[in-house]
C-alpha cells in the first residue's frame, strides 16, 4: 500500500490541525483513522448542539417560543447527523478495512479530501452556533438570532449529506483480481 499521496498532504495537515494523531489511511491504521474522523464529527456536532441547547433553554424561559422552536429543529438535525455518523457503513466490517479489495491512490485522495471537507463543514456549524448564542445573549435582534440558527441548521444538513456521500467513495473500491 502506498504512503499518503503528496497531493493530499495539505488535507492531511488540515485534519491534523484538529486531530493531531491522524496520519491518513495508511496501512495498519485505517480503522484508527476512520474512528478519529467519526469521533471528531460527533464531538463537533455535540459542541454545536450545546450552543443551540443553551439558546433553546433560555428562549423558552424568556417566552421567546419562535427562537426555542427553531433551535429545537436545528438540534434535531444535529442529532440526525450524529446518528448517521454512528451508523455509517465504514464502522462495520467493510471491505475497505478488511483488505478484500485493493486501495488505489485515487481512492485515498478522495477519502482524505472528503474527510477534510466534512470536518471543515462541521467546524463552520460550531462557529455559526457560537455566533447565534452570542447574538442571543447580547440581546441582538430576534431576526438575526433566527437567521444564525437557520444557517447552522443548513450547514449541518449539508454536512450530513456530504458525510453520507462517503459511502459512495468507500463502495467504489474494486474487488481484487485472483
Amino acid at each position: 500500500m502506498p504512503a499518503v499521496p503528496i497531493e493530499v498532504l495539505p488535507y492531511v495537515r488540515g485534519i491534523q490541525f484538529v486531530l493531531s494523531s491522524y496520519e491518513g489511511y495508511t496501512k495498519g491504521k485505517r480503522r484508527e483513522a476512520d474512528k478519529l474522523i467519526r469521533d471528531e464529527i460527533k464531538r463537533a456536532g455535540t459542541r454545536a448542539r450545546n450552543h443551540l441547547s443553551n439558546i433553546q433553554d433560555i428562549a423558552f424561559k424568556r417566552d421567546k417560543m419562535e427562537i426555542a422552536r427553531i433551535a429545537k429543529l436545528a438540534n434535531s438535525e444535529i442529532d440526525s447527523l450524529i446518528e448517521d455518523v454512528d451508523k455509517s457503513v465504514s464502522g462495520m466490517n467493510h471491505a475497505f478495512f478488511s483488505g478484500s479489495r485493493s486501495v488505489k491512490v485515487s481512492d485515498l485522495k478522495s477519502l482524505i479530501k472528503h474527510d477534510h471537507d466534512v470536518i471543515e463543514m462541521v467546524t463552520k456549524a460550531i462557529n455559526i452556533a457560537n455566533s447565534a448564542e452570542h447574538a442571543f445573549n447580547t440581546s441582538k435582534g430576534e431576526e438575526e438570532v433566527l437567521n444564525l440558527i437557520q444557517q447552522c441548521q443548513q450547514m449541518v444538513t449539508s454536512c450530513q449529506g456530504f458525510f453520507n456521500s462517503r459511502n459512495k467513495i468507500l463502495g467504489g473500491l474494486r474487488q481484487k483480481t485472483k
